[in-house]
């Protein structure tokens, strides 16, 4: 059984299922080449198609994420144009035009014509299922739009591995928390064996804990929707005493009323902008930063005890962007309650893509009276490939070979490692493309991490990154003891989960920690899930003791992570890397 997940939303993506297992997973963006692309992601579903060689035709249930969908053009306006976004988020006065668009989106909501919210084109239905079965050649009736949070819900229990028969009978806790999606912003569900139950959710009407974090977010200056792990890299920074002046700053303006269900809510009336700008009047960046960090991990945690009180179980599923915060993960981690935790990987909406697609599956073995088989999300190497012929190609068409030193390499790996240990970085794009937000080694670049100076090197040659965001490291799963500190031994293969460092290896992990809290976000891999990239770090650890290797992703600051041979060999030659690994192929420059 063939099922296809669709995300409609901001960072567009595609998601197949075959017999209860996900074969293929990636976003607009990386075809597209625009950041967080929006809307159907044709190009996604077509490279997916191709690399499983699975014809249209032969997909049983198309699983479209959210009960509604916006037009691709008005999303993308507000990720993408600045001026047009200030207005939205009521940061200037509307243009003219703007103002009667106002007036006639208010008469057509009356009549039922258009979405009521502001600018927000919501697409007809009819339309959106149009879309979908034109370009598949499906018939509509193969086709189902499922609710936003059950499949944040749905991807974070059934790709723990915490479902089936054989599930404990306390199950577990699946907990969503994010900006807001077909009216809510979180809910609580438990797992058990293969049922996801909700038991409650919180209205985003009064306000929900992305959207402030967010708001934060905007008013230091940077992206509302984008930009929010810049803060939580920031945090650390601010002094105790002046992040604790902030947080209660803050406090007079948002909070958890923990009422039935709980919610999240905004203190006082006015637009959320100003607010947030009156309560930090006088506070330095850092320390609002810090105020806001504080604050979202105590709300959460007190959500999330508050959640397990009423409903029970032990393990914990995460789901929805609230939950791409690794630290206020690692503080759910530490909770004596909690004896596991998954959190989803890339659990933004780009997740539910995975979630319809579970809930595909489930909806259509019950319609036909199958036994349900879902598999754990397991390895998230799930885009297409990049091949040695693929790579040949580029450089022949491109004629590299009379630009840069162009050389084969049966034993990449080792000649890598060779490279990290001298020049201390090298870009990898070889085997399946990694899908989310965070580069697993497959399109990644890579460091020498004792080497605290190939920090300022990597954002000088490529990333331009913000003077305060941290790097992290890939730790080979049989040396994570010796650098981390994880006394419930919870598995971390996505960069989902921030983690102390001992102090003792801090020397080792220099440049892949945050220097100021001396945490790491760690991707610990298993030899079985990518045998090549671990055979990378192995050589590097055959030479140097260390075994791990500073890994941030492969792309140009503000543009989506590369996705094929090409797109390497284009951020390579526009950046000041010294060496690309394409395949088995090496691109050094003279």
């Amino acid at each position: 059984m063939i099922v296809l997940g669709i995300n409609e939303t901001h960072c567009a993506t595609a998601a197949v299922l075959v017999d209860g297992r996900v074969v293929g997973c990636a976003s607009e963006e990386r075809f597209s080449r625009l950041k967080n692309d929006a809307g159907y992601p044709r190009r996604a579903i077509d490279a997916l198609l191709a690399e499983l060689r699975i014809a249209p035709s032969r997909i049983d249930v198309v699983a479209l994420a959210g009960a509604r969908a916006a037009s691709r053009e008005w999303l993308n306006r507000v990720l993408h144009d600045d001026a047009y976004a200030r207005e939205y988020y009521g940061l200037a006065w509307p243009s003219p035009r703007r103002a009667l668009g106002k007036r006639v989106r208010k008469l057509g909501a009356r009549f039922g014509l258009m979405d009521a919210s502001r600018g927000k084109f919501g697409i007809p239905q009819g339309e959106r299922l149009a879309l979908v079965a034109d370009h598949l050649g499906v018939s509509t009736d193969r086709i189902a739009c499922l609710d936003h949070h059950t499949c944040h819900a749905a991807a974070a229990y059934y790709g723990s591995g915490w479902a089936g028969p054989a599930a404990r009978e306390a199950g577990a806790l699946v907990l969503t928390n994010d900006n807001s999606g077909d009216g809510l912003c979180a809910t609580a569900s438990s797992g058990r064996g293969w049922d996801l139950v909700r038991h409650e959710a919180a209205s985003s009407a009064p306000g929900s804990l992305g959207a402030f974090y967010s708001f934060v977010t905007l008013a230091l200056g940077m992206k509302f929707g984008e930009h929010e792990y810049k803060m939580m890299g920031l945090a650390p920074y601010a002094p105790e005493a002046r992040a604790q002046q902030a947080e209660q700053a803050l406090r007079e303006v948002f909070d958890l009323e923990e009422g039935t269900p709980a919610r999240f809510r905004w203190l006082k009336p006015g637009e959320r902008y100003a607010l947030l700008l009156r309560a930090t009047l006088g506070l330095r960046f850092d320390w609002v930063a810090g105020g806001a960090q504080r604050l979202l991990e105590d709300t959460l945690l007190r959500w999330a005890r508050l959640m397990r009180q009423r409903h029970g179980g032990s393990r914990l599923a995460l789901g929805g962007g609230v939950f791409m915060n690794v630290k206020a993960n690692m503080l759910l981690a530490r909770e004596e309650w909690v004896e596991d935790l998954f959190a989803f990987p890339s659990c933004g909406d780009e997740s539910n893509a995975v979630g319809a697609a579970y809930l595909g599956y489930l909806q259509e073995c019950g319609r036909r009276g199958l036994p349900a088989g879902v598999q754990p999300f397991g390895s998230a190497y799930l885009g297409p490939s990049v091949t040695d012929e693929q790579a040949e190609a580029v450089i022949r068409d491109r004629n590299l070979q009379g630009r840069y030193k162009v050389a084969f390499h049966d034993r990449i790996e080792e000649r890598i490692a060779e490279l990290l240990v001298g020049d201390g970085v090298v870009a990898r794009c070889a085997g399946r493309m990694e899908f989310g937000a965070r580069a697993l080694g497959n399109r990644s670049i890579l460091a020498n991490p004792t080497d605290h100076r190939v920090v300022g090197v990597i954002n000088r040659m490529i990333k331009n990154r913000d003077f305060w965001m941290p790097f992290a490291p890939t730790i080979l799963a049989e040396r994570a003891d010796d650098y981390l500190v994880n006394p419930k031994r919870l598995r971390s293969p996505y960069m989902m989960l921030a983690m102390p460092t001992r102090p003792e290896a801090r020397e080792a992990l220099a440049a892949a920690i945050h220097p100021q809290d001396a945490t790491a976000r760690p991707q610990i891999l298993e030899e079985a899930w990518n045998p090549e990239y671990h055979a990378v770090i192995r050589e590097f650890e055959r030479r140097t003791g260390v075994g791990a290797v500073l890994n941030t992703s492969f792309n140009l600051h503000g543009e989506p992570v590369v996705c094929s041979a090409g797109d390497a060999v284009d951020t390579f030659e526009r950046s000041g890397l010294p060496h690309l690994a394409v395949g088995h192929f090496l691109l050094s420059k003279r």
